[in-house]
């Protein structure tokens, strides 16, 4: 950053300026996003005046506001967080196969033609953490916490892995059956199981839902020690580390953090972004990638 000499009246700096293309991050709320750093500073690393803003819009507003945005010019994409997911995903022209199967977005994509298309990128992101980790899916039992817009599709990458079981658990049972019911139709041969078992009986725990987030009092389960074998992540950003993930590190278990996953899918998100404002919605390919191998 450059500070000009000149005083007050005349200090500026060299980030942004009248060219530069504008991202944003939708939620509510939105103080504990890492985005506006980490998207910007992958933007600028590869060349581009460009840069990401945190809006926090409420869930009523959330339509009327995305509809809007298309007519600001200089804005080119937007990253969904919680709890726009679900919605932002049905108000797109075209999304690609894991917004589909799994009913969000997080990643939107505005079109040489004006128009929405979008992704869902955290579920690549989670099973890119935990693979590098050095952590397997063969023949392991899984256990999801929590099956929003990010927890439906880290369902989905899940069942890409075959593991033994996934265990979905979530406090709305409606919601639990929808996700379960378009999963088993897509891969028949995974084995789906509703409800949280013993901790014992499982080798792998994904917290996907926001509990945590903005009580780090809490944690979606209950308990004061996990056996050692257990793997741990919480996707939840910050908090870092949330009650979640201390728990297990004083259990000797291997924890995950948010920060893990986030970092896996920005290379994706960013190609995802910056590719479909030269093509028209109907021409997007949605070919896209997460590092792995990655340090956390």
């Amino acid at each position: 950053m450059t500070i000009s000499p000149l005083g007050p009246a005349a200090t500026t700096v060299d980030f942004v300026d009248g060219h530069t293309r504008v991202f944003a991050i939708i939620g509510h709320p939105v103080e504990q996003v890492r985005s506006p750093q980490a998207i910007t500073y992958e933007l600028r690393r590869r060349g581009h005046n460009a840069i990401l803003l945190p809006f926090d819009v409420a869930p009523n507003a959330f339509d009327d506001v995305f509809q809007q945005l298309l007519a600001i010019q200089n804005l080119d994409g937007l990253i969904i967080t919680v709890p726009h997911k679900m919605r932002a995903r049905d108000l797109c022209i075209r999304v690609g196969p894991r917004a589909d199967i799994s009913g969000s977005a997080s990643v939107i994509a505005k079109t040489a033609d004006n128009q929405w298309v979008g992704e869902l990128f955290d579920g690549m992101g989670c099973i890119a953490a935990i693979r590098n980790r050095g952590v397997t899916f063969a023949g392991k039992r899984v256990a999801l916490l929590g099956v929003g817009g990010a927890g439906a599709g880290i369902a989905v990458e899940l069942a890409r892995q075959t593991p033994a079981d996934i265990h979905i658990c979530d406090p709305d049972g409606d919601k639990v059956a929808r996700v379960m019911a378009r999963l088993s139709s897509r891969f028949p041969a995974q084995s789906f199981t509703a409800g949280m078992p013993p901790l014992d009986r499982i080798d792998i725990l994904i917290n996907a839902s926001p509990v945590g987030m903005l009580d780090p009092t809490q944690m979606p389960i209950e308990a004061s020690r996990f056996p050692p074998h257990l793997v741990v992540m919480d996707v939840i950003t910050d908090p870092a580390p949330t009650r979640l993930l201390r728990t297990a590190e004083d259990s000797g278990c291997v924890a995950i953090y948010g920060r893990e996953m986030f970092d896996s899918q920005i290379a994706g998100a960013c190609d995802f972004l910056l590719s479909s404002r030269a093509v028209a919605a109907k021409d997007i390919r949605f070919d896209h990638h997460v590092s792995v191998n990655r340090s956390g």
